[in-house]
């Protein structure tokens, strides 16, 4: 079944606060201070995936090449997470010749620029990736599905 572009939207933004929550749970498990690791999951998810890599690498027997390959695809989705977050979108509901498609769209001096058109194939290829990013994060480290407790 075709899912419209809106319902995309909140499965990709839904994905990706899940994976946050991992991200900031393994933070915390992998933590050997609880107040660092309180204020490490208030940082940019940016520099929270930097300190993750860090924490895995030193602190698991997770192989280095899934920790380079989780984290960068953690990144990678963060960037793509953003640029359908914060963009308007173009609906096709009412006009079939009108894709369903997110402008990306950069201000500055000039106003609005145009700099990317993302189209419902291309949201629909990020909610699949998301799912299976998901998915390998708990299984390469499964204390990242508790709740953070030691």
């Amino acid at each position: 079944m075709r899912q419209p572009l809106d319902v995309l939207v909140g499965r990709l933004i839904h994905h990706c606060g899940a994976l946050e929550l991992l991200v900031n749970n393994s933070l915390i498990q992998l933590s050997y201070d609880r107040i660092l690791a309180a204020e490490a999951t208030k940082a940019p998810l940016v520099r929270r995936i930097v300190s993750l890599r860090r924490l895995l690498h030193d602190r698991t027997d997770v192989p280095d090449d899934a920790i380079e390959t989780l984290c960068d695809s953690l990144d990678a989705i963060r960037k793509k997470r953003n640029m359908v977050a914060h963009n308007p979108i173009v609906s096709a509901e009412r006009d079939p010749d009108v894709p369903e498609t997110i402008l990306v769209v950069r201000y500055g001096s000039e106003g609005a620029t145009k700099t990317h058109e993302m189209h419902r194939e291309e949201v629909a290829d990020l909610v699949t990736e998301s799912n299976v990013l998901l998915r390998r994060f708990i299984e390469l480290f499964p204390p990242a599905a508790t709740d953070g407790k030691h």
